[in-house]
């Protein structure tokens, strides 16, 4: 059987003012004055300011009010840094900026109409810099405590970076796991906090092993040990083993262990490294946790650490720096015996955290504030520090939103089909393993086994994170019906941050930039023309500052930017429908747009020529490949069912991309195959740039010969390339993408297969397509 056709990667030859707890958020025009007052820092707004792109699903962000960057994740390795700008509307053409998408590039220019007219609205952030900082996802992304100086991502690959964030550059890597005399072994975990003290610290969770790990393991000590019988049999077959103390024992056992690769860190551990001399050892192994650890955060002011494990277990704790002893160098605890504490409380209730917010500013009794721990029975705890109770329980549980949907008092504002749709995403969340912190527990063993893989789908390296604001009074929780700020004096909901845009979005993941940003003036007035009234910072007490809420949403790959000016209210306000542009201006392209990108343009107008190019180039039904050998008529199959496969195809052709192009694999009693106008199959690109994905249908397949498909590098990587089948190949069915039967030509066809080839079935003799008529 032949291979599939594909493009190659390398060349050729290198072959919600409610009580909290489920309750719908409490209206704006009912919170009080002081309510208000208090929310300076939490912009309120029910609509998105405006949202950027990453290449695959956003995963991770932080934030570094010290500088005025956020930096972000994505599942691909990506981390990308962002500069804050003002949010208050422009003067002038103010609110402009470069065109997105590359390397220093500023993603402004991306945004379509309404950035640069007068009092038109800003972008909140701009691009500055990305790096493909790991091979496969990221597990953590965090900004250094308190100042944010630095940043550290860790990813699947073992590897550990930190940033310079005012630089925004790269300072130093750590590989894990390299090292010739390493004596522990580890996995690098999902929760990771960066500490500044004299010098950088870095702590990590370990994670647990995935099943297969867990076997291959189980496989590895099993073959050490065969080792060690083997040779303690073969030295009691000579004269025997001399006596041995039991000192010498131990020092042999170490050797065999070291020889073997290391002994694995217990579990639950927390890796201490070091930022500063980047030694792949960690400096501690802090072993607090007996079960793998699920949730992690860090009390700057007094050097805590709060985590929880996959048992229920919490623990408040000193991070031992210099100490060895495990007491760590913080201050005093604040309490004698954990027994005094709420500690078990989820223990008890037999559910374990899987996020902990910890506030560090509060004007209760005793300043040490609160942390609040998410856990996987959908409640989420409030404790305070002062002697770590239990202050409170928020119930998000969805039978919470059931009942509430059955009251006829109900004021959550959607109705059952809407309801359904939000439910039916929850499970789906719940089924990535997103609600369970990534951990699975054997129910009779209690072994943990990670449920999440570096080959996992982006959205399953999503998590869940909460945030307090810079006052410590408000905390801000990602639900079903938009991101709910509660006052944790009063227990009550008092804004619903995003419920406009809560339909189509699931928020999960929340970093809060208190204002204000730092501008850069000079920046300011040099796209303002010299106008001062670009860096104007409002008149009188009334005007909002610049306080961002960066939310992430479930399986997307974009960042969503909430600021105190809401770009659709301003037209309901002026008792207006939101204008579809106005809509569409939001999201920013500083990527190639997918699948959804280009439907939801289609569906609200972005571009009306482009959407009208893009519905004609579906209704497309033939094409005639011009060739050196003659002609090929191609009838275009289904094009309601692979709208993008044709339309990427009509428009190559229209574009003449595929004039001179040539035949460069041909494989007899197979298939001939073009399309990268490189001709060695390592090049060719989609009309939006990059690759999209693969629209596999069932009544579509390989069954017969002139079957004509798109060439790929594996799933969902679509380019240019595409082939022509010379006999059935149902080995390549729900792989390669069906498009088009040829009708007419097909002796031209074979007179192409018969073209003498070498061994790498490239022909000898130059094959071209002149020119693609598509009609």
């Amino acid at each position: 059987m032949d291979a599939p056709p594909s493009k190659k990667r390398q060349r050729p030859d290198d072959d919600d003012g409610d009580p909290a707890g489920g309750g719908p958020s409490s209206s704006s025009s009912h919170r009080s004055p002081s309510s208000s007052a208090s929310l300076a820092d939490v912009p309120a707004t029910e609509h998105y300011h405006v949202s950027y792109m990453h290449r695959k699903t956003v995963t991770h962000c932080a934030a570094s009010p010290r500088h005025g960057y956020v930096v972000t994740g994505g599942a691909d390795g990506v981390v990308k840094f962002w500069k804050r700008t003002s949010t208050r509307p422009a003067a002038g053409g103010a609110g402009g900026g470069g065109g997105g998408g590359g390397a220093g590039a500023g993603a402004g220019g991306a945004m379509g109409k309404g950035g640069g007219a007068e009092g038109g609205p800003t972008r909140c952030l701009e691009f500055v810099k990305s790096y493909s900082s790991h091979v496969g996802p990221l597990l953590s992304l965090c900004i250094s405590r308190p100042n944010g100086d630095s940043a550290a991502s860790v990813g699947y690959d073992g590897t550990i970076k930190f940033y310079d964030v005012a630089a925004f550059d790269v300072s130093g890597m750590i590989r894990t796991g390299r090292s010739n005399d390493a004596k522990r072994r580890f996995r690098l975990g999902r929760h990771a906090a960066l500490i500044e003290r004299e010098d950088l610290y870095l702590l990590v969770s370990t994670r647990a092993p995935t099943r297969e790990e867990w076997k291959a393991d189980e496989k590895e000590r099993e073959e050490q040990r065969r080792r060690r019988q083997q040779a303690q049999d073969s030295d009691d077959e000579e004269d025997g083993p001399l006596p041995q103390g039991a000192s010498e024992a131990k020092k042999d056992e170490a050797r065999s262990t070291a020889a073997d690769g290391g002994e694995w860190v217990p579990p639950g551990a927390i890796l201490l490294f070091s930022g500063t001399n980047l030694s792949p050892d960690p400096l501690r192994v802090i072993t607090h946790h007996a079960a793998p650890v699920t949730a992690l955060a860090y009390h700057s002011a007094r050097g805590w650490a709060v985590s929880g494990d996959a048992s229920g277990v919490l623990e408040v704790w000193n991070v031992p720096f210099s100490s060895s002893d495990g007491n760590g160098d913080g201050g005093p605890l604040p309490f004698k015996s954990k027994f005094d504490t709420d500690l078990y409380a989820l223990m008890k209730k037999k559910t374990y955290a899987i996020d902990i917010a910890a506030s560090e500013f509060t004007k209760d009794k005793g300043g040490l504030g609160h942390f609040a721990v998410y856990s996987s029975d959908r409640k989420i705890r409030l404790f305070s520090f002062l002697k770590c109770n239990l202050v409170c329980i928020y119930d998000e549980r969805q039978k919470v939103y059931d009942k509430l949907l059955s009251s006829k008092s109900s004021a959550m504002g959607i109705d059952a089909i809407e309801y359904g749709k939000r439910a039916a995403l929850e499970r789906e969340m719940e089924d990535a393993h997103l609600l369970s912190g990534g951990v699975a527990v054997h129910p009779s063993t209690k072994q943990a086994f990670a449920t999440v893989m570096s080959s996992s789908e982006g959205s399953h390296h999503q998590s869940l994170r909460m945030s307090f604001d810079n006052t410590g009074k408000h905390l801000l929780i990602p639900t079903i019906v938009g991101v709910k700020v509660i006052d944790v004096t009063t227990h009550r909901v008092v804004a619903t941050v995003g419920k406009g845009d809560a339909s189509a979005l699931r928020f999960l993941h929340l970093t809060l930039c208190p204002g204000d940003a730092k501008v850069d003036q000079q920046m300011q007035l040099a796209r303002s023309g010299g106008s001062s009234a670009a860096i104007t910072h409002g008149e009188g007490g009334d005007e909002p500052n610049d306080a961002l809420l960066v939310a992430l949403a479930y399986g997307k790959r974009r960042l969503y930017a909430f600021s105190h000016r809401d770009p659709l209210a301003a037209m309901n306000n002026k008792d207006e429908e939101p204008d579809e542009r106005a809509v569409l201006d939001r999201d920013v392209l500083n990527e190639a747009p997918d699948a959804s990108d280009l439907l939801e343009a289609s569906h609200l107008g972005r571009g009306d020529e482009g959407a009208d190019a893009a519905a004609e180039a579906t209704t497309m039904s033939k094409a005639i490949l011009r060739t050196t050998h003659g002609d090929v008529t191609i009838k275009l199959l289904a094009p309601k069912d692979t709208p993008r496969t044709i339309q990427n195809f009509v428009g190559h052709a229209r574009s003449g991309y595929y004039d001179g192009v040539v035949f460069h694999r041909i494989i007899p009693g197979f298939m001939i195959q073009t399309g990268d106008p490189l001709g060695d199959g390592t090049g060719g690109e989609s009309i939006w740039g990059g690759e999209f994905e693969d629209e596999i249908r069932r009544e579509l397949r390989h069954d017969r010969p002139f079957t004509v498909s798109m060439a790929n590098a594996g799933p969902n990587t679509n380019g240019s390339q595409f082939f022509i089948t010379t006999v059935p190949t149902p080995w390549l069915d729900n792989k390669h993408t069906v498009f088009g039967r040829v009708v007419g030509g097909m002796e031209v066809v074979m007179a192409i297969e018969g073209v003498k080839t070498d061994e790498l079935d490239r022909p000898l003799s130059e094959v071209k397509i002149l020119s693609v008529d598509v009609s």
